[in-house]
């Protein structure tokens, strides 16, 4: 098998990262906004964008073995740098620049992930702190004597009451 399935499939991935990426983007505005049926359904996009990239892994983990096929690589699993080895040169820059895209995009992701775990994060400190607030304070129920007749009661040998 030729690398131009591992291109296609390594674009494709390109492509899902990005969309992702674009959808955090929104997901931030909307977690600043509070607004958690838009935020529920960026959740549910975000599910079907992930489906899709795991499937795309799985097609470039078998585009590589095929790459590789016949080949040896170092380590125990088969990389994008073994396929570097064995394919053209021309298809090996392309595979570098796509490779380096893909990485800048992951971490780009992987950082805005991050920040929008925090506003979610402050966004649930905030909401526990405004209903500790609003929230009354539970006192013991009255099924026994009060702090002050429990402080008057002392412990004695001799009970004068019988």
């Amino acid at each position: 098998m030729n690398s131009s399935f591992l291109l296609t499939t390594l674009q494709q991935q390109l492509e899902e990262y990005t969309r992702l990426y674009e959808l955090s983007l929104i997901k931030t505005d909307v977690i600043k906004q509070n607004d958690i049926n838009r935020l529920d359904d960026i959740i549910n996009k975000e599910a079907k964008y992930l489906l899709a990239i795991n499937d795309l892994e799985e097609k470039r983990i078998e585009s590589v073995y095929a790459v590789l096929s016949g080949h040896e690589w170092s380590g125990d699993l088969p990389t994008l740098s073994d396929c570097l080895k064995v394919i053209p040169k021309e298809e090996a820059m392309k595979l570098i620049n796509i490779q380096s895209e893909l990485k800048e995009k992951i971490e780009e992701l992987r950082e805005l992930n991050y920040l929008n775990q925090e506003l979610i994060y402050q966004s649930m400190q905030f909401v526990s702190l405004s209903l500790s607030i609003l929230k009354p304070r539970q006192t013991a129920p009255n099924y026994g004597p009060t702090a002050k007749q429990q402080s008057q009661k002392k412990d004695t040998l001799f009970d004068s009451q019988v």
